[in-house]
């Protein structure tokens, strides 16, 4: 990964400009192209699978004249005045609603006459409140709520304005789309205050503005992408904002760390383009791993089975995944084309200088917790416990028009509703029956009727009423509780349950739906969902861990802090939005159960998050492990090491998260709460003081691992050794270049499992191998294999870093030729010199090697046997045709494994004198090394003898090693 990533970043500096035109290109076309398009944001939320969206869905095709939206324009009197002293003015403005289009049927509090496809009426008392200073009129329409269109909003605003003009209040409830679709400014405070803490981290205003303005680009696309895909497929109207929420907090982050170790890198003196490549290839490591966590976890939010969750968590996954993209190539980009003037200078030279005071305060802060680490990581967790106590009594609902801000018109007309009918009315239940198995109609809708007279919690029960086919009957029953409460859900639940008596005694059964029943199904189906997605969420940590760190304690460790994060979080949104306590400071818009989605929503965000805080500072802790073998000192010097980068990470995604809860719409708000008090809990008591503590106290058993699972993990190299070892090797090879120039230079090199070699062979030299690993030492020279120790240039290129472009200019010829197919000699051969990627005419270097194939296999007379097929070829033959392709081809090195031919003295020296003067030769031989035949090199060539299984040059055969001209 850290290899990937070096290269990645170096391009991105080389190439600046053109990355940085393409990523404006990208963003500004996606913003067109989804203003273009529009919002079709939803606000509505299904649940296939569910008795309440069965019955809506069964009611949309048996009974559409009721399966559109129902909205009320809500009026109220003056205080202590009557609404019936504008009784006529009401009777008009039901008239002219009735006369919309898209309004299938208007019911009126007072009389009306017909208007529309409303017949005239003597009104509906029940309509009018108790104290007669409010009224309502009723809309059925003939859209669903998510596709009311804006001139029928402005037409019902006409016909309501002679109300608001007479002084009456007038608000409309489910006619508007809710106002928290919207995405909110109040990120920019967040920003603000991301930007001082990045200035004081940074000590300088041009390096503290890179990662917002990198942020704000990837937000921008993220939420111009999620409105596009709203115009294809069903999204949720808060994708925007949860994806704008994240987008911000990680884009800042991640390019936060990425530029701390660039400017690192530039205070050491290296050089720019230089710099960003390796601080990709480093802290980009972590970024990216930390990144995919998060979006591993959000795509896992699929295991609920709700559709709107499932696209409202791939939408945040883009969110992040486009902040990835931005920090590991248009961040470089930026970075690069400020040069070096990111270099601190002045005061924060002066900061720099002063590191040391502020690190030996973290030192200090760590020894304490570190000192009884048993009773620091019994008292962390013990605090933490009891703040998650509040979590078990969270409620869960989905948002109603209660839910939106304050002043707002659906919210008012919420309010009065409230007020003048009861707290019943705006969340009513709708009964659905199948009757179209009884011809007794009258009988089967009063049996409807009086089955809900009576009962507990129910307030009033409608006329029941059958549909056109008579195949169909709906009636509708008013709770005397609120949409949100328990009791509603607990008569929901009463209802359904004597669903099968009813069914017993009349033959048809019934089912209860409507906005009020489905909300509750859903919070049912997303509270039995969140058990199996912890239990994803908690394997997948464990895996992923054990991945990268390649220990077993360390992802318990991990996951215990993550489960206690979680439950702090939600305990602390559980007291301030279930039980009110410093709600009005925080101006929380809505006391009471939060959105059903919250908790395991949380869950999935903070799961990233918190790996991304331990992934900076294990990793500094098992870095400082493997340099010293003293557990100790290793978390004590990695947490001071890291300390610095996860405060400042960790203040700027609580001012993010912080930001959207003051003011914000109610249902973010309980969201972004919890994560902005979790990533304080996260990073402050979890990571910088349980997890030191649990370290100190498991020692070196923390990075124990069983050896057979050690072979069976891949390497995620988060701490970027590859590229250490790659800028080690470039100095090593700079300095083999000064004295002894390009070729072969081996420094206790390995091949896989193989001994360490150690050779020095000049350019157009020979190298001769021996010994049991010398198949494995073949392939590691001519780049066909990654696994390679130590230190080894060919032709100045490094291994295995440079693996690629080697291969492309060597060939191996392997001591087992390839099985034979359908082809003639002559196809074979061209097709060889192809793959062998010779410069010039393939015909000529594929006649060039049907010569050379005569000489060394002792064919003299093969070109009049061009067409022969290959399947008529022993293994001999096809080897040395094989490798008189490779040889024509003049490649800079030819490796050839002879171990399996019989006279290889003689074979050798053909070899040798056939090989073009500028290719460097390989040959792999058997034991004993065929002395004679390094007696005819031709070409003044230096031949080295290598014994495969022992680092040593040839020893005690000198006369072996100098040139030998021919």
């Amino acid at each position: 990964m850290s290899s990937f990533l070096y290269r990645v970043g170096r391009f991105a500096a080389r190439r600046r400009w053109t990355v940085i035109i393409i990523w404006v290109a990208v963003v500004v076309g996606a913003s067109a192209l989804g203003g273009v398009l529009g919002n079709h944001l939803q606000s509505s939320f299904t649940v296939p699978g569910t008795q309440a969206q069965a019955a809506l869905d069964a009611l949309e095709q048996r009974f559409p004249q009721i399966s559109g939206a129902g909205a009320k324009v809500v009026v109220a009197a003056p205080s202590g005045g009557q609404v019936s002293a504008s009784e006529n003015l009401i009777a008009t403005a039901c008239e002219d609603i009735a006369a919309l289009d898209d309004v299938v049927a208007v019911t009126c509090p007072y009389a009306m006459t017909a208007s529309g496809s409303t017949a005239a009426s003597e009104g509906a008392a029940s309509q009018i409140s108790a104290n007669g200073d409010m009224a309502f009129i009723a809309m059925q329409l003939s859209v669903a709520a998510t596709d009311i269109p804006d001139s029928l909003v402005t037409s019902v605003t006409q016909a309501t304005a002679p109300l608001a003009d007479a002084g009456l209040t007038v608000a409309v409830s489910g006619l508007a789309a809710s106002s928290s679709s919207g995405v909110d400014w109040t990120e920019l405070a967040g920003m603000g205050i991301a930007y001082i803490v990045l200035a004081i981290t940074f000590g300088s205003l041009i390096a503290a503005g890179i990662p917002l303005v990198t942020a704000a680009l990837g937000v921008g696309l993220a939420a111009s992408a999620i409105t596009i895909v709203g115009a294809l497929v069903p999204v949720s109207s808060t994708a925007p904002v949860l994806a704008t929420m994240l987008g911000l907090a990680v884009g800042i982050d991640y390019a936060l760390l990425i530029t701390s170790r660039h400017r690192d890198n530039l205070r050491e003196g290296m050089d720019p383009a230089e710099s960003v490549a390796v601080a990709i290839a480093t802290a980009g490591t972590a970024v990216v791993f930390a990144g995919m966590t998060v979006m591993i976890a959000l795509v896992g939010l699929g295991v609920a089975g709700i559709p709107f969750l499932t696209v409202m968590g791939l939408g945040a996954a883009g969110a992040v995944l486009t902040a990835l993209l931005v920090a590991v190539t248009l961040l470089p980009a930026i970075l690069s084309l400020l040069g070096r003037r990111l270099i601190p200078r002045g005061r924060a030279e002066r900061r720099a200088a002063h590191r040391s005071a502020e690190s030996a305060r973290t030192a200090g802060w760590v020894k304490i917790v570190t000192r009884q680490p048993l009773l620091t990581a019994l008292g962390v967790a013990a605090v933490l416990a009891v703040i998650a106590i509040p979590a078990s009594g969270l409620r869960l609902t989905l948002p109603d028009a209660g839910y939106d801000p304050p002043g707002s018109e659906a919210r008012v007309a919420y309010d009065l509703l409230d007020e003048g009918f009861g707290p019943g009315f705006n969340g009513p239940l709708l009964v659905t029956a199948d009757i179209s198995r009884t011809l007794q109609i009258e009988q089967a809708l009063t049996a409807l009727e009086n089955a809900f007279q009576g009962v507990p919690g129910i307030t009033a029960v409608s006329q029941a009423f059958p549909n056109e086919a008579l195949d169909m009957a709906v009636v509708t029953i008013t709770p005397d509780s609120s949409p949100s409460s328990d009791q509603t859900a607990q008569l929901v639940q009463t209802l359904r349950d004597r669903a099968a008596a009813f069914e017993a005694t009349n033959g048809f059964t019934y089912e209860i739906t409507g906005q009020t029943a489905l909300a509750i199904d859903i919070s049912d189906r997303l509270g039995a969902a969140m058990l199996p997605f912890a239990i994803v969420v908690v394997g997948l940590s464990l895996v992923l861990l054990t991945i990268m760190f390649r220990s077993i304690a360390v992802p318990i460790t991990a996951t215990f802090g993550y489960l206690l994060t979680v439950g702090a979080g939600l305990g602390i949104a559980t007291v301030v939005f279930e039980w009110g306590w410093g709600a009005s400071v925080l101006g929380v818009g809505k006391v009471g159960p939060v959105i059903s989605f919250m908790p395991i929503l949380v869950m999935a965000v903070l799961f990233g998050l918190a790996m991304d805080y331990h992934v900076f500072l294990v990793s500094r802790m098992r870095e400082r492990f493997v340099d010293s073998g003293n557990a100790h000192a290793a978390v004590l010097q990695g947490f001071s090491a890291s300390a610095r980068v996860i405060t400042a990470a960790a203040l700027i995604m609580f001012s993010v998260f912080f930001s959207f809860v003051p003011g914000g719409n109610a249902i973010i708000q309980p969201i972004a709460l919890a994560l902005a008090v979790g990533v304080l809990i996260d990073a402050f008591v979890v990571r910088m003081t349980l997890i030191p503590a649990l370290m100190a106290l498991l020692g070196a058993r923390a990075w124990w691992l069983p050896r057979w699972l050690e072979k069976l993990l891949p390497d995620a190299d988060i701490e970027g050794e590859a590229v250490r070892r790659m800028l080690d090797q470039r100095t090593w090879r700079e300095a083999e270049r000064k004295v002894r120039g390009t070729g072969i230079h081996a420094h206790e090199a390995t091949f896989g499992e193989s001994a360490p070699l150690t050779v020095d062979l000049p350019e157009s030299g020979v190298l001769v191998v021996h010994g049991p690993e010398a198949a494995a030492v073949c392939a590691g020279l001519s780049g066909r294999i990654p696994d390679v120790g130590g230190d080894l240039a060919v032709g100045g290129r490094l291994i295995p870093f440079e693996r690629e472009p080697l291969s492309r200019v060597s060939v191996l010829v392997p001591a087992l030729p390839a099985p034979t197919d359908a082809s003639t000699l002559v196809e074979h051969v061209r097709r060889q010199v192809r793959l062998n990627g010779s410069r010039g005419d393939h015909r000529d270097r594929a006649r060039r090697a049907i010569e050379l194939w005569g000489e060394l296999a002792g064919e003299p007379n093969a070109l009049d046997e061009v067409d022969v097929p290959m399947s008529r070829l022993d293994e001999h033959q096809r080897w040395t045709l094989d490798a008189a392709a490779a040889l024509a081809s003049a490649p800079e090195v030819a490796v050839l494994d002879l171990r399996r031919r019989s006279d290889q003295s003689a074979l050798l020296g053909r070899i040798l004198r056939a090989a073009s003067p500028s290719t460097t030769v390989v040959v792999a031989v058997g034991d004993p090394v065929v002395d004679e035949a390094l007696a005819v090199t031709p070409h003044g060539r230096a031949v080295r003898v290598l014994r495969a299984d022992r680092s040593v040059d040839a020893p005690g055969r000198q006369d072996m090693t100098d040139e030998v001209v021919v």
